[in-house]
């Protein structure tokens, strides 16, 4: 957590000294967009080159799907920070595109998310600063909650939370702890932190399911940009309402 503010810091310095070269040291790279930035060290590259290909493709699909009984299209990430991933959804044929963050970690704000939205073209974007909670009962045909459960305490309510927001397809990404097999594994804070939670594939994959979800697809892949076995589990979900 602590390198990661470490690097939004620097971001923004950055930001201040050179307006032309903002998307440079950013935690996503952006060749999806046509651009050549250069991405920031670490774990942020191997980390998006495994979780990229399968949200971005889920969100491919229920764009598509969605675009089968309407013509405009809303989505919004929950757990935004830089709001990539809506960024994303709006290349992809979204018709209005949010990002939704507290920014209680100072992993990014209104201002930085608006500037990379302008330097992608993307028009149609919105950042939200504010807590999942505070969303009223506001619903988008699209939601993404991608990266965000494992940073809370409360992870299913905020899932059944996310379901409910979505009209047509709720899209998920987590992380799961490789370092049991506990069919009924739970702990929060997460190992090792004094926040979070943390599930293993078999227990987050047994609580989703006892929802009774129509899943689409499921995903599940190593973040290899994580060393411990606690933070490198992936697990992704479509889910079509």
């Amino acid at each position: 957590m602590s390198n990661e503010v470490t690097v939004i810091t620097n971001i923004r310095s950055k930001l201040a000294r050179n307006k032309s070269s903002y998307l440079d040291g950013l935690y996503h790279e952006y060749s999806f967009f046509g651009k050549n930035n250069v991405q920031a060290e670490g774990h942020f590259i191997l980390n998006q080159h495994a979780k990229s290909p399968i949200i971005t493709a889920y969100i491919a699909l229920a764009i598509a799907k969605t675009k089968e009984i309407k013509k405009d299209i809303s989505f919004i990430e929950l757990f935004c920070a830089d709001a990539y991933y809506a960024m994303v959804a709006s290349r992809l044929g979204a018709t209005k595109v949010a990002g939704a963050d507290n920014n209680k970690d100072g992993y990014a704000d209104a201002e930085m998310a608006d500037r990379i939205a302008k330097e992608l073209d993307v028009s149609n974007f919105t950042f939200v600063d504010t807590d999942i909670n505070n969303l009223g009962k506001k619903k988008y045909d699209i939601v993404a909650n991608v990266g965000g459960l494992y940073h809370i305490t409360n992870p299913e309510a905020v899932l059944e939370k996310s379901y409910e927001m979505a009209r047509h397809f709720l899209i998920i990404q987590t992380v799961v702890s490789l370092a049991n097999k506990k069919k009924d594994y739970f702990e929060t804070p997460a190992p090792g932190w004094d926040w979070g939670s943390r599930y293993n594939p078999q227990s987050f994959d047994r609580m989703i399911k006892s929802k009774g979800y129509e899943i689409i697809d499921q995903h599940f892949n190593e973040l290899k940009g994580n060393g411990r076995l606690e933070d490198r589990g992936s697990a992704y979900y479509l889910i079509q309402k």
